[in-house]
């Protein structure tokens, strides 16, 4: 295809070398702010290599949480970096696997579409890449699409991937930033630059040419390395970025443009440089070394703990809210696993707030239920989030004489106060879930409408089982109610006690509606609780 110079939308591709893990999806999204911060349309997608469909059924301690976007997509954590940083609310169409664009693929193949044509690697494959880069294109009002390779260059399984994007550039304006590594060795005291050099040249041997590197250490990196990375891989001297490790991710963005990094790229593309109004971040930034008034120690308990990437959106909410309201949080993630009755109030010891986490399955619910049972007695900031008011709902249950009440997704027998959404199966692991975004309605009066200032609230869901409905008659109490119902299916969405501190719950992942320069209502009014109640 003959390349189109004169097009509107502008590709930019982050690829990464020597060894993953190193924030390619932070830096995607901070250029992502920069460009937004100028007033151009953005649009960001992830490609991963795995064949996986999507991240729904794999492993929290594999791939870290599952970000549900708007509309129902199971995607990539760094989708969230991308809605936070950016601002905006992204689609489906913003993560791929390898193994979802394959089953389409095939789909196609057994459906007759190349009459009979051997279906290969190159080209019907990598054409079906190219194809998910363009969607983008249907809407005429993007400025630039931001597409972020998963894995590391040289991988095998990112070598379609890698093709693909070689393809592409002669068919539109393309940049490409490549992250890479230049490991610290103490013995010599000096930053090695050979694997970067190496990196580059894997980069070039598939026949793209990257236009910016973004060199991540441990430590600063000096001018003289700076120089000898930019003549060793001919990349222009200004092109080529250091990265150190920074205390907080909020503040990258102002760090790249320090670099004139948004400048450099309207630059290679040949546009008119815009002004930029970054002050709203840099404002939020500020607060962050702002020193803080209070210490709050807050108890995150779920069965993941020991891999905060599981629950990486509500760790960044909470830490979002903390920063507004000049509190510094010290996390306690707790292993619901080890929690009994015996055993619970030297577990909660010393806490200020409670987070009971989002989780499926048997393992923890028991620890979660007792939770919820003593943060009610001791009334303590308590903020169920999925999983976790379920949990909220059985504890209520058993205070009002319900001693079996539990749920069918842990037991075989009892009072099944939460049970599965009715037209759900669960012959299959995948595709069955509640994922999206609905609208709840708020009682009129309740903790909850106040919170939100509305009678509705717009959370996204990941879930397939619910409050059963032959038991709120049991569970209600003057002061304990579920003041949250869904707009189409009356589901029950929110409970609350209004004789407590704060004891809320929902069955919605609030955590994806918070960012930087909107955090999230719930989470604040969470915060703003234990500040007013913490001695």
């Amino acid at each position: 295809m003959e390349k189109q110079k004169k097009k509107s939308i502008k590709y930019i591709f982050v690829t990464g070398g020597v060894v993953s893990g190193l924030g390619k999806g932070v830096s995607a999204a901070s250029l992502g702010r920069l460009l937004k911060s100028k007033g151009y349309n953005i649009f960001v997608q992830k490609l991963d290599p795995y064949l996986n469909l999507d991240p729904g059924t794999m492993d929290p301690y594999e791939h870290g949480e599952v970000y549900v976007t708007k509309d129902g997509g199971e995607t990539d954590l760094d989708l969230g970096h991308y809605e936070r940083f950016i601002g905006e609310q992204f689609n489906k169409n913003s993560n791929y696997t390898q193994g979802k664009i394959l089953q389409e693929l095939f789909d196609e193949e057994r459906n007759g579409k190349f009459c009979g044509k051997t279906v290969q690697i190159f080209p019907q494959f990598t054409n079906k890449i190219i194809e998910k880069i363009l969607l983008s294109e249907k809407n005429k009002k993007i400025d630039f699409v931001i597409t972020e390779v998963g894995g590391t260059i040289g991988d095998m399984e990112s070598e379609p991937f890698i093709k693909a994007i070689s393809e592409f550039q002669n068919m539109r304006e393309t940049f490409l930033i490549h992250v890479t590594y230049l490991p610290y060795l103490t013995a010599s005291e000096e930053l090695k630059t050979k694997p970067t050099q190496e990196s580059v040249a894997k980069v070039m041997s598939k026949g793209l040419i990257p236009s910016m590197l973004l060199l991540r250490s441990e430590i600063e990196i000096p001018n003289k390395i700076l120089d000898k990375v930019s003549r060793r891989t001919l990349i222009k001297r200004e092109n080529v970025i250091p990265v150190p490790t920074n205390d907080s991710i909020y503040k990258i963005p102002l760090f790249f443009n320090e670099f004139k990094m948004a400048e450099i790229v309207e630059k290679y593309f040949d546009m008119p440089i815009k002004k930029m109004d970054i002050s709203p971040w840099s404002n939020f930034v500020a607060k962050i070394d702002k020193p803080k008034s209070k210490i709050l120690n807050i108890g995150l308990i779920g069965k993941y703990v020991e891999f905060e990437d599981a629950y990486k959106s509500i760790s960044e909410a909470l830490k979002i809210s903390a920063i507004h309201k000049n509190v510094k949080l010290i996390y306690n993630w707790i292993q619901v696993d080890e929690i009994t009755k015996i055993n619970v109030d030297n577990k909660l010891k010393g806490l200020d707030g409670i987070i009971i986490l989002p989780g499926f399955g048997k393992r923890g619910f028991d620890g979660k239920v007792i939770v919820s049972q003593k943060s009610w007695k001791d009334d303590i900031v308590t903020l169920g989030i999925c999983y976790g008011f379920q949990a909220m709902a059985v504890a209520q249950a058993k205070r009002q004489g319900l001693v079996n009440a539990t749920s069918s997704e842990v037991d075989k027998k009892g009072d099944f106060v939460i049970d599965i959404i009715k037209g759900k199966s669960l012959k299959n692991k995948a595709g069955i879930l509640r994922l999206g975004e609905s609208t709840t309605i708020l009682k009129k009066g309740s903790i909850a409408s106040k919170i939100y200032d509305s009678n509705e609230a717009k959370e996204r869901h990941r879930h397939k089982f619910e409050v059963n409905p032959k038991y709120i008659n049991s569970i209600e109490t003057k002061t304990f109610i579920f003041s949250g119902f869904d707009k189409k299916t009356n589901l029950y969405e929110m409970l609350e006690d209004n004789s407590k501190k704060f004891y809320i719950g929902l069955q919605a992942h609030p955590e994806f509606n918070s960012n930087p320069l909107t955090s999230h209502k719930l989470f604040d009014a969470f915060i703003e609780s234990i500040i007013k109640n913490v001695k």
